[in-house]
């Protein structure tokens, strides 16, 4: 039995309409998303302009052409600048001054290091002058020079020789013989002495076995060079014992 005194006369509760539990629940969400979102940007900041992460040390691959030394000087503005703001582009942009570089691939080891690795344009032709030796890529362009107490080790790098005269008297007969070699397979071309032209019909490859291959024009490119490939492998005593073979007409080579 209940007495008068004993009434309760606080409102009766009543349940939480199920949109209103769902509101405050998406609001908590948002917030909590909110702070972890801004805890990751003040990572982010900190490790973008944090020193601790500064560049201190580049270890360089695949150079071969390239001094060390000037790749270092290249990138020597970059020591000191955080490892994230450090991209591929940046370090491409700089060494990109060098002909010598074709591709950059980076990659950061924290806390301080930079991987490099390059591809360079491989040598196709050496010209030989009184300051010294240029080494060319199949673009034309001096990716090295060797001069002074510099000395081109042979062994390394089995490249075609191109008169000097021919580098210097005319840029389109020259650049039609670089193009020649530069359709070259590497093997292929490791096997010539010497490259020269007239005019840009009439380069003409000298094989290190004292063989003469006419190549012509730099038209048919490609053709030409796998027949040089076949002529180079064949054991055939008609083309191994010719004086000169003529392939400036690829489907019909002639021997001579």
């Amino acid at each position: 039995m209940v007495r008068e005194g004993d009434q309760d006369d606080s409102p009766l509760a009543f349940p939480e309409p199920e949109s209103v539990t769902r509101g405050r629940q998406r609001r908590r969400g948002l917030i909590a998303l909110a702070a972890a979102l801004g805890l990751l940007a003040t990572a982010v900041a900190v490790l973008w302009f944090s020193p601790l992460l500064a560049l201190r040390s580049v270890e360089l691959q695949g150079a071969e052409l390239l001094p060390e030394a000037r790749a270092d000087e290249l990138l020597s503005d970059l020591r000191g600048t955080p490892l994230p703001q450090i991209g591929t582009g940046d370090v491409a942009q700089r060494l990109g001054q060098e002909n010598v570089v074709d591709q950059v691939q980076t990659r950061a080891e924290l806390p301080d290091t930079l991987h490099v690795e390059i591809t360079e344009h491989p040598p196709v032709a050496q010209v030989t002058g009184e300051d010294g030796v240029e080494l060319y890529s199949e673009n034309g362009d001096v990716i090295r020079s060797f001069d002074g107490p510099e000395i081109l080790d042979s062994e390394d790098y089995a490249i075609p020789e191109i008169s000097s005269e021919a580098a210097l008297g005319d840029e389109q007969v020259f650049a039609a013989v670089v193009a020649v070699l530069g359709e070259l397979p590497e093997g292929a071309r490791a096997q010539l002495e010497s490259a020269s032209a007239d005019t840009i019909d009439s380069v003409t490859l000298e094989l290190a076995d004292g063989r003469t291959v006419l190549w012509g024009g730099e038209d048919q490119g490609p053709a030409k060079a796998e027949v040089l490939e076949a002529i180079l492998a064949s054991e055939d005593e008609a083309i191994t014992e010719a004086d000169t073979v003529d392939i400036s007409t690829p489907s019909t080579p002639v021997t001579r």
